[in-house]
């Protein structure tokens, strides 16, 4: 299953390579770039989804254990999409290196095609050995719930929801929101591709709550930390580009979601803040709440930044 689940990324990264060039053609660059981009994207997505891994779960006692040669496993529990991500991206600025173009209009052909590549990985994870998938969340007791793509069954432990079907029906819209934006125009270079961070790592930030084992430093789930420290920073860029300091609002703004989302993490865990307890439908709603927020703060951020320039 583990074999399938390797030739369908290979299949969909040779059709997100495909888009890449289409982009890159519209765009007026090196369509050849895309092809040149996608080895290096396999490699390197591989490795730094692995890499990552390791460096970020070392305090686990398995990963400890198996030291370095653990690096060389091929097991889909132990590779971090985050890190695959980073991997993908930094292929991209070496292809922009070796066909002499510039990395931030490669970024923004590429942006589409990056987060189409998520939504297909996503949805792959359901090739996985059942005993062994990712992206599965709570335990399904209702027998009418007992269907894909909404939950998926688990031999000898029962039903449970589809989580990374979720996961890859955001990251699809997230594609197309990617896809309009190139295709509008009138951005600054590097913008559609900022966008697009801010757009994956945001509905991430909630997926990340309802996963049932995700990577974790005790209750901090390592993913959901850093997609709100992608949208935080992408926020941030922009206010420091405006050099002034009522531009630093949505920064600080954002902030205050994150202290939002950490209350809700707490009240989840049941150790209450200021005595507040919040059903947990209630705390999944404020947390998407919060997380719309920032996305909110995301695009005034950037409207602000455009009309300064």
């Amino acid at each position: 299953m583990n074999t399938m689940y390797f030739l369908a990324l290979t299949i969909g990264a040779v059709l997100c390579a495909g888009l890449f060039a289409w982009k890159l053609r519209r765009a007026g660059l090196k369509a050849a770039a895309a092809w040149i981009a996608l080895p290096l994207s396999c490699v390197l997505g591989l490795v730094m989804a692995r890499v990552a891994y390791f460096a970020l779960e070392f305090r686990d006692m398995y990963v400890k254990h198996d030291g370095l040669a653990g690096l060389l496993s091929g097991n889909p529990q132990e590779f971090s999409i985050i890190g695959g991500c980073l991997g993908v991206i930094l292929a991209v600025l070496l292809t922009a290196k070796l066909t002499h173009q510039r990395a931030l209009p490669l970024l923004d052909a590429f942006a589409p095609s990056g987060a189409l590549m998520v939504a297909i990985a996503r949805a792959c994870e359901g090739l996985i050995d059942p005993m062994k998938m990712v992206g599965l969340g709570a335990w399904v007791d209702n027998e009418a719930l007992h269907f894909f793509p909404l939950a998926v069954e688990v031999e000898w432990m029962g039903t449970f929801y589809a989580v990374f079907m979720l996961e890859a029906a955001l990251a699809l819209l997230c594609a197309l929101a990617a896809f309009l934006l190139s295709r509008k125009g009138g951005f600054k270079p590097g913008r559609v591709f900022l966008h697009t961070m801010t757009f994956l790592a945001l509905p991430q930030i909630f997926c990340e709550q309802i996963l049932g084992d995700c990577m974790a430093w005790g209750f901090v789930k390592i993913e959901q930390l850093l997609c709100a420290l992608i949208v935080f920073g992408v926020i941030l860029n922009a206010c420091i580009r405006m050099r002034k300091l009522s531009a630093y609002v949505p920064a600080v703004l954002c902030l205050l979601c994150a202290a939002v989302l950490i209350w809700m993490e707490f009240t989840l865990d049941n150790k209450l803040l200021f005595g507040i307890e919040i059903p947990t439908v209630g705390c999944y709603a404020i947390m998407v709440a919060a997380i719309c927020c920032m996305g909110a703060l995301e695009q005034w951020a950037y409207r602000k930044l455009n009309k300064a320039e």
